[in-house]
């Protein structure tokens, strides 16, 4: 350690630092201890043995050791020339040249442990540094001679001095000892690597001898194994010996009588010679036929080579096939998309409200007397006129309109009494496969009392024995799972719930359930949305074209139904079949979500011509009340008012949707073919009108949430 300036009388005792001089590198050594460098030479020295492998683990560390013996020479070079540095002035740090000599990588962890044990050339180091003291111009002083002179007390600038060498002196120790402490942990995580390394080794080494231990007593079971044979054999090759001891002593006993007998057996040898003789032809044969059959081997190998390529050349041509047929789905899957669009705008050019007419035949009674229908003449597929006719004899000079007047309606088709039910669903096909695509859609009946409506949207009393005259209903969810079968190809799947309710009274009821304890209410699905739901309603999965069936027998059965003067089987009530259809696309995860609204309207009636009375005549009010309510509704459509009173009434509150422009919505207008029914056959028309001349917007596509 340098020598300080002594301190001033007025100071303390001296103390002895327990601490090793600053620069000094000499290590404590530990009773016990092994050093890691003479552990490393002595693995070193093993890994250079002839013959021993060289390992990656070697590899690396042999390259750490060497680098590390580069590192380690420049800076003992710098320790040692510590002390012959002179100090610039101005109190600049002292430059030292670095001189970096060839590493031997035979060397390197030698170099290692030279560093290692450097520190015991430290102390000199400290002693050149402490053995002279410059003065104020620059000149050495002994150690002891500036210890023992002190400066007097006005001798500041002298004692600055001697603080700034003091300064200087205590900078170079900082920097030797910033120097080792760099040194000192480039060799700890040099070490430690060697370290980590190691016990890679070390567990690879493990891992190999657990192999071989493995190995080993695998060995020493198949030695067992043999031993076992082996012992077996000898047993069995001792009783042979014994077999054998035993003929060979018979042998000897018959040898004597053999021999009386070999004159006469070798007359028999020369003719077995001549046998022998045979038999060598023979194998003669035998060795041609095997050589054939060699011939044959080869040319089924040679066969079944050729077989194989020819497999192989299949398998590519079923792989491109393959290919071409995901393609091919791919393109499907694609024109399916592109008819879907294409599809719903030709619905869209069709018109959202689009308005159909149906006029039933006459029925029983009615034909009596009456060779044809009159008053309606049907002039085309979407043109009729209806005409009004008056007697001569009843006619009055003043009755002006009592005058013969016709009516001229278009609408977009026009059904005749000789149209089947399959040519009024043909029609309307196109609107449920809109339902199959994601869209809202809704078909009602609107009509006077008797005119046909349950008829066409259900069907006749005979739907399950007779087919033609199954209504639009069973009609629909046939063709909905005859068409869900074929998208079955492109991946798509459909799930189907089905409900069916009925408004009576201005009040919603379950056809599906015969308990009337629950209230149907209708209700927003969400506080942003215009989806509707009627709460505690019964929802059913349908699965067949059977259950459609069983729930039409249900709701027939559950349905207010009355006879009146002008309907012998009169519907008292709103019937509304709803089906949810979601369906996923599994290929492309497109997916898509359409309700199908089939509505069977009560029909319109004129109180003195049914002869309601009671219970019956406060059906009628409520039927008139909420179809003149339907009436306003489509007037304030088609006349854009900003207020649609659809909550006017339950029917209208429930048809929102299909009426208020998300949906595409279809209206049968079933007439009466009864000249009777004139009137009320002139206002349905007048009506549907109306209705086909609303323009309600475009209807949205849904996706399935």
């Amino acid at each position: 350690m340098s020598m300080l300036p002594a301190p001033s009388s007025g100071a303390r005792g001296s103390h002895v630092s327990r601490l090793a001089p600053p620069g000094s590198l000499t290590k404590r050594i530990r009773e016990g201890s092994v050093d890691l460098e003479s552990g490393l030479d002595a693995k070193k020295s093993r890994m250079e043995e002839p013959g021993a492998p060289v390992t990656n683990l070697a590899k690396s560390m042999s390259k750490s050791m060497m680098n590390i013996a580069d590192k380690a020479k420049p800076a003992a070079g710098r320790v040692g020339t510590a002390g012959r540095v002179g100090i610039a002035a101005g109190g600049s740090k002292p430059k030292v040249s670095v001189t970096r000599p060839g590493a031997d990588r035979r060397q390197t962890t030698t170099a290692l442990n030279d560093r290692t044990n450097s520190s015991k050339s430290r102390p000199g180091l400290a002693r050149e540094k402490s053995s002279s003291v410059r003065g104020p111009a620059g000149a050495e002083k002994p150690a002891g001679k500036a210890a023992s002179s002190k400066r007097p007390a006005w001798d500041l600038k002298g004692r600055l001095e001697d603080m700034e060498k003091m300064f200087d002196h205590t900078n170079r120790r900082v920097e030797d000892l910033e120097t080792e402490k760099q040194t000192l942990q480039t060799d700890v995580e040099v070490k430690k690597e060697v370290v980590v390394q190691s016990s890679e080794e070390i567990r690879t080494l493990r891992s190999n001898i657990e192999r071989s231990e493995q190995e080993l007593e695998n060995l020493r079971k198949s030695l067992r194994q043999k031993e076992e044979q082996f012992n077996e054999e000898t047993v069995r090759l001792k009783r042979q010996l014994e077999d054998e001891l035993y003929t060979k002593n018979s042998l000897e006993r018959r040898l004597k009588g053999l021999e009386d007998e070999l004159s006469s057996k070798q007359t028999e040898v020369a003719g077995l010679k001549n046998s022998v003789a045979e038999l060598s032809s023979s194998r003669a044969g035998v060795e041609a036929s095997l050589s054939g059959a060699k011939t044959e081997l080869e040319a089924a190998r040679t066969q079944i080579l050729a077989l194989k390529t020819e497999s192989e050349r299949k398998s590519e041509e079923i792989k491109t096939s393959l290919a071409a047929q995901e393609e091919m789905q791919a393109k499907l899957r694609w024109e399916e998309s592109e008819r879907r669009k294409l599809h719903n705008l030709v619905q869209e050019l069709k018109g959202n409200i689009r308005v159909f007419c149906r006029m039933r035949p006459l029925l029983g009674e009615e034909k009596d007397g009456v060779d044809e229908i009159r008053h309606v003449n049907i002039q085309g597929e979407k043109t009729l006129e209806l005409i009004k006719t008056v007697d001569s004899a009843n006619e009055s000079i003043a009755g002006g309109l009592n005058k013969n007047m016709k009516y001229d309606f278009e609408f977009d088709r026009v059904f005749g009494p000789t149209s089947s039910q399959a040519d009024v669903f043909a029609e309307i096909s196109q609107l449920v496969q809109s339902a199959l695509d994601g869209y809202n859609v809704c078909v009602f009946a609107y009509g006077q009392t008797g005119s046909g409506k349950t008829f066409t949207m259900e069907g006749g009393p005979a739907i399950e024995n007779d087919e033609s005259e199954c209504g639009m209903i069973p009609r629909t969810i046939r063709q909905i799972f005859e068409v869900q079968e074929k998208l079955k190809e492109k991946c798509w799947q459909y799930k189907l719930q089905a409900s069916f309710l009925e408004i009576y009274n201005e009040e919603i009821r379950d056809l599906l359930t015969s308990d009337t304890n629950y209230k149907c209410e209708i209700k927003m699905s969400d506080s942003k949305g215009t989806d509707l739901h009627v709460t505690n309603l019964k929802s059913e999965e349908v699965t067949s074209e059977s259950q459609i069936a069983s729930m039409i027998r249900r709701a027939r059965k559950n349905r207010a139904q009355a006879k009146t003067l002008c309907n012998e089987r009169s519907s008292r009530s709103h019937s509304v079949f709803m089906l949810k259809i979601e369906g996923y696309n599994t290929a492309t995860t497109e997916t898509c979500c359409g309700t199908l609204n089939l509505v069977d309207l009560a029909g319109s009636e004129r109180i003195k011509d049914s002869g309601s009375e009671g219970m019956r005549l406060t059906e009628a009010q409520a039927i008139n009340k909420s179809l003149s309510n339907l009436g306003n509704v489509i007037m304030a459509l088609a006349q854009k008012n900003s207020h649609v009173p659809y909550r006017n009434s339950k029917l209208t509150h429930l048809l929102q949707n299909c009426l208020g422009g998300n949906s595409k919505t279809l209206m049968f207008v079933n007439i009466s073919p009864k000249e009777e029914c004139f009137s009320e056959t002139l206002n349905s028309l007048r009506f549907a009108t109306k209705v086909n001349q609303c323009n309600i917007g475009t209807a949205c596509k849904k996706a399935a949430k």
